[in-house]
């Protein structure tokens, strides 16, 4: 015996069955007949089953029309969220300008309220330094001395008298 599992020869033929009608061929195999008798069952099954080509065109045709009604549909749909969407864009977008309107209306009421404290600061301030001003004596001109420049006259201003409880200043 080889090693191989598989024969290397060809088969010896069986001499189990009768010789084919017409004698001379090889001997005639029951299994295969009716296996073939099987295959032609299922083949004529099968073969009505299976669609011609006026099936197909059939087919194709009613496809067609199924893909365009569809497209259609959609088509419509997407026309209203298209305006749905158009429309909801539009409401928030006159919400958010309303929104913005009023945001610069305080800032600028701030601003104009701030401005207006400022100026008013302002002349308040400059009333007081002019009547703080007009109260003080004139100012006497100082001839220039070598320890005095010019430009610089100095005031002396009055003391205050001292208060009661704190120490006085030798003098």
């Amino acid at each position: 015996m080889s090693m191989n599992a598989v024969p290397s020869g060809p088969p010896e033929p069986d001499d189990n069955g009768a010789p084919v009608a017409g004698g001379g061929g090889p001997p005639y195999d029951g299994d295969m007949d009716r296996r073939l008798t099987v295959l032609e069952t299922r083949f004529d099954t099968i073969l009505p089953t299976l669609a011609t080509k006026a099936d197909l065109a059939e087919f194709r045709l009613a496809m067609t029309g199924e893909m365009s009604g569809m497209r259609l549909d959609m088509t419509g749909q997407m026309s209203g969220l298209r305006l749905d969407l158009n429309e909801k864009m539009d409401r928030l977008r006159s919400d958010f300008d309303a929104a913005l309107m009023s945001i610069v209306k305080w800032c600028a009421g701030i601003a104009l309220t701030l401005f207006a404290c400022i100026a008013g600061q302002g002349l308040y301030l400059g009333a007081q330094i002019n009547n703080l001003a007009a109260r003080l004596p004139p100012a006497s001109p100082v001839a220039p001395g070598p320890d005095r420049p010019a430009a610089s006259p100095v005031r002396t201003l009055p003391q205050a008298p001292p208060q009661p409880g704190s120490a006085a200043e030798p003098g």
